[in-house]
């Protein structure tokens, strides 16, 4: 708990690593002891099949860089589909326009397709001057928009609940994935994330309907199906 390591987690670290044979609800109890419960009031918005991917930047700490041969701030993209809650997430050094630019080619190619919409952060790889109702745009993440035909929708400045789903995302990762572990370096860190992305977060329960996140893609992908990514990369 010190570590800042989420419940669930908890649980399946203490199965792994000391043959722990209780339950999930027995863990469960025990923290709400140490630390009980606040309640908070929230509204869940609603998102149609296809309709919209979030996408967000969380620090990770300190990982070491194979090139430089040294510890590095690292941070974790993290894009979250707004229907089925599946996420794309990647380990990077930096939050450069370029880096931001293939983070999304990679999310899309993962996904098999693009949402109508994109809501990012108003950081500088995404967004020039955060405006309430016309923010002026990175040019080559305008580009990336046209040529792949979504709508970039920034958040409105300071009100980073309007993408509460992938701040939940981050913090999931953050939580579950990265506290209390250690990694060689951020290639070996990349290649467990993407394994727990399918084989962990993937296979969470929704607290919404109670379904599986990748049943809920499979579901997705059936009612509508996602753009299929036949064209090239911007400049190709």
């Amino acid at each position: 708990m010190k570590q800042g390591v989420e419940m669930t987690a908890i649980w399946l670290r203490l199965q792994e690593n000391f043959g722990y044979k209780g339950g999930y609800s027995s863990i469960r109890r025990f923290v709400h002891r140490l630390e009980p419960v606040k309640p908070e009031a929230k509204i869940r918005v609603h998102s149609e099949p296809g309709e919209d991917m979030q996408v967000d930047f969380g620090t990770v700490g300190q990982l070491y860089d194979p090139v430089s041969k040294k510890m590095r701030t690292a941070y974790v993209f993290v894009a979250t589909l707004g229907y089925s809650r599946h996420q794309y997430a990647e380990l990077v050094f930096d939050q450069k326009i370029a880096t931001w630019i293939g983070l999304h080619k990679r999310a899309f190619l993962f996904f098999g397709g693009t949402p109508k919409r994109v809501i990012p952060d108003n950081l500088k790889s995404a967004v020039v001057k955060a405006l309430v109702h016309d923010p002026e745009l990175g040019e080559a993440y305008r580009k990336l928009a046209l040529h792949y035909g979504f709508l970039i929708s920034p958040t409105i400045p300071h009100t980073p609940e309007h993408k509460g789903k992938v701040e939940s995302g981050v913090h999931y990762v953050k939580r579950n994935f990265i506290a209390g572990q250690e990694f060689v370096d951020i290639r070996t860190a990349n290649q467990h994330l993407r394994d727990w992305v399918m084989n962990a977060a993937g296979l969470r329960q929704l607290g919404t309907t109670g379904g599986q996140v990748l049943m809920a893609l499979i579901q997705m992908l059936l009612l509508i199906g996602f753009a299929v990514l036949a064209r090239g990369s911007p400049g190709e």
